[in-house]
């Protein structure tokens, strides 16, 4: 780094490049923040008993109590204007509201609820567990929140703090597992929601209507997620081990424009690029294509739509090639565990923003799950080749023999969400939440280290990128007719 120092003072760098070699160094030092913490146990249980539903600041309550949710964390959302607030629904079921500014650059801190929303504070609160969050993304101040849960509701409340209120409950008549709204600007105000009839669902906010379904799936739908370059086009992944692209614009079965098959390294070629003798195209949409070999827990888009990331069952992550559906082969190693969960839920990975990484650097953050033997790991991998770059334990879990043959479903070793935000204050501004099953958010903050990197790591950093690109000629070779 005092190479770029010198380099930027000299102007021989851009600032952008300055920027990006600082954030990526930042990423790759990532660590576990254990002094900070997320507690709303004691204010609920000392309001509740006077029968007030207000949260407190008492800032002298005992670290035992450190917990957000009585029972696990199911999913957490971040506002994407400021990143200033957190969202967090549990299996309570509640809802709470964090301010993460209220801490300031301190790394032993215990963040307060701001605002909640509980069976017992509103007769429209949700009664089941809740399955995902999301944050209204054109107000600049958080003022609208979306969620859902097991009581087959997608309910839209109003944020105004202390309070979270309902304001609007969509009856979908089905179990709901995600959800996703579009921050394009050309938004059709459309939310998307996997659900377990086998269709995509859309609620118009616009009319308030919840009926109108996508078709193409014959499973339940555990994720969904909108393209971020196309305002009408959406993809989805289903128990059927299908993973489908949908255009809203297309009414029907019409609306399944495309599937991702795991066996295509080729994709869709444009009529006339290639020799019909020597290239059969597939159909764009196939019933018998297949994006994995188990249930797809998770589709999520790279910032800038080029390519799609989806993970199932098989404990396998893959990388496509969105414009023309080809598997890029990426490989990310044995280690990855997505193990059959005793409810359906959607796992998805985290992939990192635009602008944080060098572009064909992007990165992805994977929190491994095993259910019989599950460790509190996070994975991050370079997204384009699946390089594996650092793994991230959650302090204080047993591993190997120790943690075998226990539950995980309401212990710390459970991941069942991740959210990121790249402007935080403490450490060096990047911050990283998890939730975990046993109630706890758990903080991860970006901490220089302590000197260069030595040579033998760069030179081992270089040994791997080069044995990557000689692969990569290979199988060119193989590609080209």
């Amino acid at each position: 780094m005092n190479s770029f120092l010198l380099n930027r003072a000299l102007g021989s760098v851009s600032s952008n490049t300055f920027l990006v070699a600082q954030t990526t160094r930042l990423v790759h030092n990532i660590e576990p923040a254990p002094g900070i913490r997320f507690s709303s146990l004691r204010a609920r249980r000392r309001n509740e008993s006077r029968g007030d539903t207000t949260p407190s600041d008492d800032e002298h309550e005992p670290k035992e109590d450190e917990i957000a949710h009585n029972s696990g964390v199911n999913c957490l959302a971040i506002d994407k204007f400021e990143g200033r607030y957190m969202l967090s629904g549990g299996a309570d079921p509640t809802i709470h509201l964090w301010d993460l500014e209220s801490r300031g650059s301190e790394l032993n801190h215990v963040h307060r609820s701001r605002a909640l929303v509980s069976k017992s504070s509103h007769p429209d609160a949700h009664t089941h567990a809740i399955t995902s969050l999301s944050i209204y993304p054109f107000d600049p101040e958080p003022s609208t929140i979306f969620s859902t849960a097991y009581d087959g509701t997608l309910k839209l409340s109003a944020l105004q703090s202390p309070a979270i209120t309902p304001v609007h409950t969509f009856k979908l008549e089905c179990t709901p597992y995600a959800h996703s709204f579009s921050s394009q600007p050309g938004s059709t105000l459309l939310v998307a929601v996997a659900t377990s009839d086998q269709a995509v669902r859309l609620v118009d906010l616009r009319s308030g209507l919840a009926a109108h379904g996508l078709p193409g799936h014959n499973a339940a739908v555990l994720s969904v997620d909108w393209a971020p370059h196309r305002p009408h086009l959406l993809a989805s992944g289903s128990v059927d081990n299908r993973v489908i692209i949908f255009d809203v614009r297309r009414g029907g079965h019409n609306s399944a424009i495309a599937t991702l098959d795991m066996d295509d390294p080729v994709g869709l070629a444009a009529p006339g690029s290639v020799p019909a003798t020597s290239f059969e195209p597939r159909p764009a949409f196939s019933r018998h294509a297949r994006a994995h070999n188990g249930a797809v827990t998770g589709v999520r888009w790279t910032t800038n739509g080029t390519h799609l990331v989806t993970t199932g069952q098989d404990s396998r992550i893959r990388v496509w090639d969105a414009a023309s559906g080809a598997n890029t082969l990426v490989h990310f190693g044995p280690r990855v565990r997505n193990s059959t969960s005793s409810y359906l839920a959607e796992r998805a990975p985290l992939v990192l923003p635009k602008g944080i990484m060098a572009p064909g650097h992007e990165t992805l953050l994977w929190p491994n799950f095993h259910e019989q033997d599950d460790r509190g790991e996070i994975f991050m991998f370079e997204l384009r080749d699946g390089t594996f770059i650092k793994r991230l334990r959650v302090p204080g879990i047993a591993t190997g023999s120790q943690a075998r043959g226990r539950s995980s479903a309401l212990s710390a070793a459970r991941i069942n969400d991740l959210a990121w935000r790249g402007n935080g204050g403490s450490g060096e501004g990047l911050e990283l939440f998890s939730a975990h099953g046993d109630g706890t958010i758990r903080t991860w903050v970006s901490r220089e280290p302590e000197g260069e990197p030595t040579e033998e790591e760069e030179a081992a950093l270089a040994d791997r990128k080069r044995k990557r690109d000689v692969l990569d000629e290979i199988y060119q070779g193989f590609l080209e007719p």
